[in-house]
This record gives C-alpha cells, sequence and structure tokens, in this order.
C-alpha cells in the first residue's frame, strides 16, 4: 500500500481543516474539548501527537471518527521513521 508522499501532522490537519474554517480560535477550541491551550498549541504545531485518549475527544467535538485521528498520526509516525532510517542508510 502507497503512503503519501509528505502526510503532514494531524494537528495541522486539526488547524487548516476545523479551525480556520470554523473561524475558532485556538483558545475557544481548547475550551470546548477540555485541553489546555498549551496542549492544544503543542498539537497544533507537532509538539505532541494523537493518543487514544486526544483522538476521542477529538471525534467527539469534531464529529469525525477517532480512528481519523490514529489513522493520521499513524501514517505521520511511519513516514518520519521511514526517513530517519534513509538518512542512517
Amino acid at each position: 500500500m502507497k503512503q503519501p508522499k509528505n502526510p503532514f501532522h494531524p494537528g495541522e490537519m486539526l488547524l487548516e481543516e476545523f479551525l480556520k474554517p470554523l473561524d475558532m480560535t485556538q483558545t475557544s477550541f481548547a475550551e470546548k474539548i477540555g485541553w489546555t491551550r498549551a496542549r492544544l498549541s503543542e498539537f497544533i504545531h507537532g509538539k505532541r501527537g494523537v493518543t487514544a485518549d486526544a483522538a476521542l475527544d477529538l471525534a467527539e467535538v469534531l464529529g469525525t471518527s477517532p480512528k481519523l485521528w490514529m489513522n493520521l498520526q499513524a501514517t505521520y509516525d511511519l513516514d518520519r521513521a521511514i526517513k530517519r532510517r534513509r538518512r542512517v542508510a
């Protein structure tokens, strides 16, 4: 199965596909989802990944499936691992 050429971090998808189109601030979304603003900011900037609990939170608030978020994270992580191995080889 082919992987996307340059998968993006799930936090980028949250920002670009949900928060910006909804004209929602990070502060208001953090309050809505029950996260701290710092946690949300770290997620959006790729410094924090999706856990199973985070996937459930995102799915509930955004009306998506938790598998969407877990799959985005797995795809991103796999791409990073492949790139690290290629640099070493």
